[in-house]
């Protein structure tokens, strides 16, 4: 999976049933699950092929790390979150994407990193998911029309 004429992002393979598209930026896509380890987990995946950061040239590289940070400021004025802490595993899909976990003050690791692998379909309240996808596909399309 970590040529590209094997990875499955790069061949347009089905992503997970329950993965939710955010946002389709100028050089990531972005999307969440229902079915995440906290509230507000959001994932960002370069359009470029790479595994490691140092495979993108240094334009890429950059615009990937826009997209993230801008990503990072819609979640954490979307979730309310006091940090947002960052992740790259690439374990499962080497592919290179981000992982953005917002952190709260009441969150179930507090004091400790995030446990993906305590993932829970039951995090979010009635309709709190959909307002989430929601709140987040309009703060990213608001701050990719500022930037423009």
């Amino acid at each position: 999976m970590t040529q590209e004429e094997h990875c499955p992002v790069c061949n347009a393979e089905d992503m997970p049933e329950d993965m939710i598209d955010l946002a389709d930026l100028p050089h990531s896509w972005v999307n969440t699950s229902r079915n995440e380890c906290i509230k507000g987990a959001t994932h960002v995946t370069a359009k470029y092929h790479g595994i490691e950061l140092y495979d993108l040239t240094d334009e890429e590289l950059f615009n990937m790390m826009k997209d993230v940070a801008l990503c990072a400021k819609a979640l954490k004025k979307v979730t309310g979150a006091v940090k947002i802490n960052y992740e790259i595993h690439g374990n499962t899909i080497p592919h290179l994407h981000v992982h953005l976990y917002p952190r709260y003050m009441d969150d179930p690791f507090p004091g400790q990193p995030i446990d993906y692998n305590r993932k829970s379909d039951r995090l979010y309240e009635e309709g709190e998911y959909e307002r989430f996808v929601e709140g987040m596909k309009q703060e990213l399309s608001k701050l990719y029309h500022d930037i423009d």
